[in-house]
């Protein structure tokens, strides 16, 4: 089961709609990036759990 959304954004949420999109996919491609690079030097494997912490810590440390 799945549910679809229409989104109608005003004008003044477009540029804000496409920045978070533009985000989103930075963050998504530099995971996949960092997975693909993980694999190829270690031999355990990434989770989830372990990039969905990094974000977390480098806000603290900033």
């Amino acid at each position: 089961m799945s549910i679809r959304e229409r989104l109608y954004p005003g004008e003044q949420q477009l540029p804000v709609l496409a920045r978070h999109c533009s985000d989103a996919r930075y963050v998504w491609n530099l995971a996949l990036e960092q997975r693909n690079s993980w694999r190829c030097e270690r031999s355990l494997k990434i989770t989830y759990n372990t990039q969905a912490h990094e974000p977390a810590e480098v806000r603290k440390s900033s």
